[in-house]
């Protein structure tokens, strides 16, 4: 509290004094500077799964506060090979079936054995060539790192990651 003098009567006043205790003139108070405007928040990117604004992003329902983000990535994992491979080792293992089967003269079961082991290696190779990776929004924080999306779509998820960065940006 600190003490001004009335404008009236000179004597010492509290600046929290509504009227002077001395001669009751009324003291004028000083106004508070007025309280900081909040941004507004401006949408960067929204569809029907994803929003980003300057104060916050939204993924399937849950938000995440943009203050809190640090950094925001794009990851990826390839797809599996595993189950191809097997499938193309079975392929072979039925040709070589069917070699063995046709040392006598080509008969009908080695023919069902070429045939059976061509539609899965070329079957195998196709799905091989057709794979895609997988790629995710990967949000990091000081609690650590979450993904929080994920698509096929490489095209996608860096349209939404180039969102959440301008986002960042223009937040802090």
């Amino acid at each position: 509290m600190a003490l001004i003098q009335c404008k009236e009567c000179g004597q010492s006043v509290s600046t929290e004094a509504v009227a002077c205790p001395h001669c009751g003139a009324p003291q004028q108070r000083p106004v508070p500077p007025p309280l900081p405007v909040p941004p507004q928040e401006q949408k960067i990117y929204l569809d029907k799964v994803v929003a980003v604004t300057t104060t916050r992003v939204v993924v399937g329902g849950t938000t995440y506060a943009l203050r809190n983000i640090t950094s925001v990535s794009m990851t990826y994992t390839p797809p599996g090979v595993l189950g191809a491979i097997l499938l193309l080792f079975v392929g072979i293992v039925i040709f070589f079936t069917g070699e063995f089967l046709s040392y006598g003269g080509i008969s009908p079961s080695a023919i069902i054995a070429y045939v059976t082991a061509g539609i899965i290696v070329c079957g195998t190779i196709f799905g091989m060539c057709k794979a895609k990776p997988t790629y995710h929004v990967c949000l990091s924080s000081t609690a650590g790192e979450i993904q929080v999306l994920t698509s096929k779509n490489k095209a996608y998820v860096e349209k939404i990651v180039v969102s959440i960065n301008d986002a960042i940006a223009l937040y802090k």
